[in-house]
């Protein structure tokens, strides 16, 4: 995956600032558009933007390490399947694109072909940060609804 890592930092710490610390580094971003990044603490976090969620997963490089060889993380991190579908459907991403969840999978969105599209991956991130920040309180059952502007 191409990125532009000083466009994908300003990308989070436009949308994601309410739960991300000060980020030193992008070190990965998924064709699904998922980020590992590593804070100013030696912190390492994941983005990721269909479930509207960031997370600490490891404290340390060598856990990172531990936790890029879990072959249940490897694969969901690559989802090589839908990818390869993806591929086929609208062609291989771009620098600085991705694919995404239309309706994300928090919200009841399908990992499904219908339901994901090639779109620019810092979009994709401002976009699913604000919306993050917005559904946070809710609890599970909670109705939500959408106004686009």
């Amino acid at each position: 995956m191409q990125f532009d890592a000083t466009q994908v930092i300003e990308a989070l710490h436009a949308e994601w600032r309410w739960i991300l610390p000060e980020i030193s580094e992008v070190l990965a971003v998924s064709s699904m558009g998922n980020v590992c990044i590593v804070d100013n603490q030696q912190t390492y976090w994941r983005i990721c933007p269909e479930e509207l969620s960031a997370e600490i997963i490891a404290r340390s490089a060598s856990e990172l390490d531990t936790w890029f060889a879990n072959p249940d993380v490897k694969a969901d991190w690559q989802m090589s399947g839908m990818v390869s579908e993806m591929i086929e459907l609208y062609g291989k991403p771009e620098l600085g694109e991705c694919f995404g969840l239309v309706i994300p999978g928090v919200l009841g969105g399908k990992y499904s072909s219908e339901n994901t599209r090639r779109r620019s991956l810092y979009e994709y991130l401002r976009f699913t940060g604000d919306l993050a920040r917005q559904i946070k309180d809710l609890k599970d059952g909670e109705t939500i609804q959408f106004r686009v502007f």
